[in-house]
């Protein structure tokens, strides 16, 4: 991973990809962006994961701009998940930094194949 002071055009790449999947699946940028991290920019697992959080502030904002100017956003919905995710944010990074990367990397991994099964399964 480069220093905080160089910049790699690879970051782009995930940012661009992550972005795409994002905006298209409505997906939290975890599910692409900190395996796109680990394994393109070669990055901490902590890091991953604290650096796909900064990202997708911006990356969320930017997808969702298009549809609120064609009024398909629900606000209420999307003011009470961002009030109850605010929370729920501030608490799972706080477990997070506290695990090992080797629990960190198992309970993400059993997250997304639950996640997967239930879209698979309905």
């Amino acid at each position: 991973m480069p220093t905080e002071r160089q910049f790699d055009p690879r970051i782009l790449v995930v940012g661009v990809v992550g972005g795409f999947v994002g905006g298209f699946f409505g997906v939290g940028g975890g599910i692409v962006l900190v395996p796109l991290i680990l394994w393109v920019l070669k990055t901490q697992r902590h890091v991953a994961h604290a650096t796909s959080l900064a990202a997708i502030i911006v990356i969320a904002l930017s997808g969702m701009a298009g549809f609120a100017v064609e009024g398909q956003v629900n606000w209420v919905v999307g003011v009470g998940l961002a009030i109850g995710g605010v929370t729920g944010a501030a608490y799972g990074a706080n477990l997070m930094d506290r695990l090992s990367p080797r629990t960190l990397r198992n309970v993400f991994a059993i997250v997304l194949i639950v996640s997967g099964l239930r879209m698979v399964i309905g």
